[in-house]
């Protein structure tokens, strides 16, 4: 029984001394590891060169192209500079723009009842061509439920054709703009809507720089 003892206390402390030693040897190879890695140099990372080009080339449709003459469109320093010497906006006087006003309704008074007729007083977005507005009342009773052309007929009876945005109630920059250009409407102005026919309407306008 002594010796079984014996022989399980050696093969315990042989077990033990096994472990030290691994236990040792770990931490060896693991400090070397760590010294290596602190004396290897990191390599540099390559950087690539960019590839600067002073004048891109424009890429143009075929339609242009062949042209001998090039538009270019790239907005320059130059044209920024432009727009910021731009006259600055010119707003009409209360007096000014009653004055247009009256002088407005006096002629819806003047013309013929059995054609609906409105007055629209011009604000500023509207005189350079914004989107023209008309009151929602008159557009559901007497113009068409969905879009279409419309034409404008001014005082020498030149005609001009406007898109009517019905969702919107109103006419469209796209061909208001020529009109509102071509009479160099402004700030205060008053414009008389007659609707001759369907999709055609009189327009004379009152200035207010007239007073």
């Amino acid at each position: 029984m002594a010796e079984a003892n014996s022989y399980e206390e050696q093969r315990r402390r042989q077990v033990e001394e096994n472990k030290r030693k691994l236990e040792e040897l770990r931490l060896h190879r693991l400090s070397m590891a760590v010294r290596v890695a602190a004396v290897k140099p990191m390599p540099a990372k390559r950087l690539k060169p960019r590839n600067r080009r002073a004048n891109p080339p424009i890429r143009r449709s075929g339609r242009i192209a062949s042209r001998s003459e090039q538009p270019d469109y790239r907005i320059r320093k130059s044209d920024r500079n432009k727009r910021a010497e731009l006259p600055h906006p010119v707003y009409a006087t209360n007096e000014e723009r009653a004055y247009a006003i009256t002088k407005a309704e006096e002629l819806k008074k003047q013309l013929d009842s059995h054609y609906p007729t409105f007055v629209r007083p011009l604000t500023l977005s509207y005189a350079a061509g914004g989107h023209l507005h008309i009151m929602r009342q008159f557009s559901k009773r007497y113009l068409p439920w969905c879009d279409e052309i419309i034409f404008l007929v001014d005082e020498e009876g030149v005609e001009f054709q406007v898109l009517y945005r019905a969702h919107s109630s109103g006419l469209s920059t796209t061909g208001w703009k020529p009109f509102a250009i071509a009479h160099k409407l402004a700030d205060g102005d008053c414009l008389v809507f007659q609707l001759i026919e369907r999709t055609k309407f009189r327009a004379s306008s009152y200035h207010e720089k007239d007073h």
